[in-house]
């Protein structure tokens, strides 16, 4: 499809598909002394048609389907200004995506554990002598006065 990029007054700019809404930036700028009338088609159908002013610009977002190659276009006068395919794949982005790091550190757990191992062997230690505190047979005082 050729494009009048050259003649048209408008200066067009689409976007990347963004996940998870998977919608597409489109940008026109009317770099006329007029306003002008576009249209963006998404596939053939007609998505945003409207009329910028002169000197100014309009963000338009559109839809584009899950897992299917779209094709945006921007035309003016029903000549074609501008048009691109764009994949949505925003389900199965996730593989290349690490979950970010929520719990502890290893080393955390490791002092915890350790924390854990000592205040078990203070206590074991401590209920052993008491109960060999209490057997003493020796007198404390000495009754020979």
């Amino acid at each position: 499809m050729p494009t009048v990029s050259a003649s048209a007054p408008l200066k067009v700019q689409i976007g990347k598909v963004r996940c998870p809404g998977r919608t597409v930036l489109v940008s026109v700028v009317n770099s006329s002394a007029q306003a002008q009338d576009y249209a963006i088609l998404t596939d053939g159908s007609i998505s945003v048609a409207d009329r910028i002013p002169a000197g100014a610009t309009r963000r338009s977002t559109v839809n584009v389907k899950e897992d299917h190659t779209t094709t945006v276009a921007v035309t003016w006068r029903n000549l074609p200004v501008d048009s691109v395919d764009r994949h949505a794949n925003c389900v199965h982005k996730t593989s290349d995506q690490t979950l970010p790091h929520t719990g502890p550190d290893s080393g955390m757990i490791v002092a915890r554990v350790a924390t854990g191992i000592a205040a078990m062997l203070t206590g074991i230690i401590i209920f052993w002598y008491g109960r060999q505190w209490p057997r003493r047979r020796d007198k404390m005082f000495d009754d020979t006065h």
